[in-house]
């Protein structure tokens, strides 16, 4: 089963790095908060000269009615030292298990699928390699899940920040994951320019993302019948990506972030794994199913505005993001936070997030028999129309001057469009949304090694 960016991975990666490392919005242009009066155990910087830090963290996340289980655990080491240099590393090791969505609708009565093996590979019900039989069933009015989904990611990254020289910094960087059809790596490169006594920040990056699906079935014939047979062993896809920045401080205890980025995603888009019904016209009932097809090239392009207001030991977070895509999706979030003390050595960060994005120009909930097929047509919900929230609520306390123990718990609510009254015969009273609720945990030690 595939974790690839934009997937689960990228879901419960970015809940963890929250706590463990950066948000990713940060990564891509880092500038130190305006200077406040510490008072704080919490206040003391994490980018001291000659500072060697460790952190880890366990991730665990669970979606609702039993379906993706996560287990996320995450190591990291990051030394600064004098001029801006840094040094960082970082493991993290997921293990996933439960059932997710294969794409297809509800049904007045039980539906029979082509499902995984245990190890987490899909093979039709006759299996000449193995004889084995991953065949599933959906009972009557279920929302078809694929009950074996299970695979492991392992994935390590590098960077490095060069001293700074005449007010620029050069950072580079590298990532890699595995899974068992399904293998990533990618390498990064950053400048920043300090303008105006490190009051203004110029930022620009670069990465590059190249990914290799394997269903260890072998990759589908787009469109194809469910069980067909295999076209190829694998599938390449690359991504360039690039990042403007510039982060601007307005008081001392203010200042405000804006970037743009855009990326370009050529190749294998597909999810191998991803079915579409096709229905009967008249009773609105299941007929067969065929495996979904997307474009080979996706265009991405997005706006980010933060601003970070402190008031003492008190900080208020509020981020906007607007995105759109050659795909026709486009999407908006909001977020809040505020960092409030709690006595001299703790913290806590309530948090909301408010998430809303158009469908895919080819989402369709199911296809007729009868109509012209499309060339492009996916039915996975994380490309249909949805809100969401977050209700999140972060904490720390600080142990001792070198140790800090953290955690966060979030809960995250998706919602859409469940009811079509257009819909063929029976199919007007089916549930057609398929989006997830999740509950995600984290704990975690922070080490100040010296």
């Amino acid at each position: 089963m595939q974790l690839k960016p934009g997937g689960i991975a990228a879901t419960i990666g970015a809940l963890a790095a929250g706590l463990v490392a950066l948000p990713a919005a940060a990564q891509q242009q880092q500038q130190d908060a305006p200077s406040v009066a510490p008072g704080n155990a919490y206040d003391q910087s994490a980018s001291d000269v000659d500072a060697l830090v460790a952190d880890s963290a366990v991730l665990y996340y669970q979606e609702d009615g039993g379906r993706v289980r996560a287990v996320e655990a995450e190591t990291g080491l990051a030394w600064t030292g004098a001029d801006g240099l840094a040094v960082s590393g970082r493991f993290t090791y997921d293990s996933l298990t439960g059932a997710t969505p294969n794409g297809a609708t509800r049904a007045r009565y039980d539906q029979d699928f082509i499902g995984p093996l245990p190890a987490g590979g899909h093979l039709p019900a006759a299996d000449t390699r193995t004889g084995a039989s991953g065949a599933y069933t959906a009972p009557a009015g279920t929302l078809p899940v694929d009950p074996h989904f299970k695979d492991q990611r392992k994935a390590g990254d590098l960077g490095l920040t060069l001293p700074a020289r005449a007010g620029f910094r050069l950072s580079l960087g590298g990532n890699a994951s595995w899974e068992s059809d399904y293998t990533s790596w990618s390498w990064r490169v950053g400048l920043a320019k300090d303008l105006f006594d490190k009051n203004t920040t110029l930022s620009l990056g670069y990465n590059y993302e190249h990914d290799e699906s394997k269903p260890i079935t072998g990759i589908p014939m787009p469109l194809g019948s469910m069980g067909d047979p295999a076209i190829g062993k694998q599938r390449i896809k690359r991504v360039d990506s690039l990042v403007l920045g510039i982060t601007q401080v307005l008081t001392p205890a203010w200042l405000v972030q804006f970037n743009w980025s855009t990326g370009n995603s050529r190749g294998y888009h597909t999810d191998p794994y991803k079915l579409v019904t096709l229905t009967d016209r008249d009773s609105g009932d299941p007929f067969f199913y065929v495996y979904e097809s997307r474009p080979r090239r996706r265009i991405r392009n997005s706006l980010f505005l933060a601003s970070k207001l402190a008031l003492g030991s008190y900080v208020t977070d509020a981020t906007a993001r607007w995105y759109h895509d050659s795909w026709g999706i486009t999407a908006w979030t909001f977020g809040l936070s505020e960092h409030l003390p709690a006595g001299r050595s703790a913290y806590v960060e309530p948090l909301v997030r408010y998430y809303h994005q158009s469908k895919a120009d080819f989402f369709r909930n199911y296809l007729l028999l009868d109509e012209p097929t499309p060339t492009y047509v996916s039915a996975d919900s994380r490309l249909g129309a949805f809100g969401a929230w977050t209700f999140g609520l972060k904490g720390g306390v600080h142990l001792s001057d070198r140790v800090e123990l953290y955690g966060s718990a979030q809960r995250y609510v998706q919602n859409g469009k469940r009811f079509y009254r257009d819909a063929p015969g029976t199919m007007a009273k089916v549930d057609l949304f398929a989006g997830s609720r999740s509950t995600s945990l984290v704990a975690g030690l922070r080490y100040h090694l010296r």
